[in-house]
């Protein structure tokens, strides 16, 4: 048998940890002392598990605690077997487990789970992510007002948008260690969307009204100003543009690049 390439070992051997066919496939080509092939990919297989495994029970210490120890272990276990990580960097492990719990039938009975797990996972990428420049606000006011309309902000990238048909916040706020208050979570309430922010002192879930949430998320997937105003105005009709948008740039929510005149939507500068 021809000896393969090396990338053709890395290949084989990144196979051989997430399944047995492909270990036995792979074992005659690591030299044995003491424990044969088969049983040294074993050992790597098992603590490259734990490992995942671990990730996933840091990041989602609520779902945890909802399902309970040994479903969450199940779950996970699941999970790992089936979404193999695709980055060299722990840290971007379990950004698929919301989806997976959506669609599982054994979490048929928690339907908010997916977006509980969806809310800590948000959670977890504001806390690892480098927040950028907050935008000035007297570069706006320089600007002329004929040119707002057209205007298109960035979420900021220490920010995410969640969103839920139930009160994920709630139950996410009464399921940490030092809440105090009512355990109580009423499901027919419905959701909405949460902002996940850092902030000066730490990082911040906040409820967003119907209006600024379809505001914030137009804004979020590159629509201009009067597009993102527009959609929030269908959903709430009170919504008032000049306080949101001055708040949120204030607290660096919203960015843009630094030379924001020629970002101008073209429908507008017609």
């Amino acid at each position: 048998m021809p000896m393969p390439r090396l990338r053709e070992l890395q290949l084989g051997f990144a196979e051989a940890l997430a399944g047995e066919d492909a270990a036995e496939r792979f074992a005659p080509w690591i030299r044995s002392e003491g424990l044969s092939g088969a049983e040294r990919l074993r050992i790597y297989r098992h603590n490259g598990f734990a490992t995942l495994v671990g990730a996933l029970e840091a990041v989602f210490p609520v779902v945890r605690r909802l399902v309970g120890e040994a479903c969450f272990a199940a779950l996970t276990r699941s999970y790992v077997r089936a979404q193999p990580s695709a980055s060299g960097d722990i840290h971007d492990y379990g950004g698929q487990l919301g989806a997976f719990l959506a669609e599982l039938p054994a979490t048929a009975g928690y339907p908010y789970l997916g977006g509980v797990a969806a809310l800590e996972w948000a959670y977890h990428q504001v806390f690892h992510t480098e927040p950028a420049p907050a935008l000035d606000l007297e570069t706006l006011r320089g600007l002329s007002p004929d040119r707002y309309p057209g205007l298109r902000f960035s979420l900021q990238p220490a920010a995410r948008l969640v969103s839920s048909a139930f009160p994920v916040l709630r139950i996410w706020q009464v399921n940490q260690p030092d809440w105090a208050g009512d355990q109580r979570v009423d499901l027919g309430e419905g959701g909405g969307r949460v902002l996940v922010a850092r902030r000066a002192d730490g990082i911040e879930l906040e409820p967003l009204s119907a209006g600024e949430g379809v505001w914030l998320a137009a804004l979020a997937e590159g629509r201009s100003l009067a597009a993102a105003l527009a959609e929030a105005l269908a959903e709430e009709p009170g919504f008032d543009l000049g306080p949101a948008l001055a708040r949120r740039i204030a607290q660096g929510v919203l960015v843009a690049p630094p030379d924001i005149h020629p970002m101008v939507d073209q429908e507008t500068s017609r």
